[in-house]
């Protein structure tokens, strides 16, 4: 198995995934740990990104669990 060392021989791969199947493959080899994903449109503001809102609604999320525990532990 290899590592994500400078010296270890890489290759560079673009990926084109249906938006449907892309969150599971992404996942999947980021789980794995052999790959390492560049940001191809850097000069995108992360506010006009597409996942956005699912970002959004994973933070309000989490900023509802913790008024709940803090309820709870009250």
């Amino acid at each position: 198995m290899g590592s994500l060392f400078r010296s270890e021989e890489m290759c560079k791969a673009q990926l084109f995934l249906q938006s449907e199947a892309a969150y599971s493959c992404v996942s999947e080899l980021g789980e794995l740990g052999l790959v390492q994903f560049r940001d191809l449109n850097p000069e995108v503001n992360a506010f006009r990104r597409k996942f956005v809102n699912e970002v959004r609604r994973c933070d309000e999320m989490e900023r509802q669990l913790r008024m709940l525990i803090k309820f709870l532990l009250c």
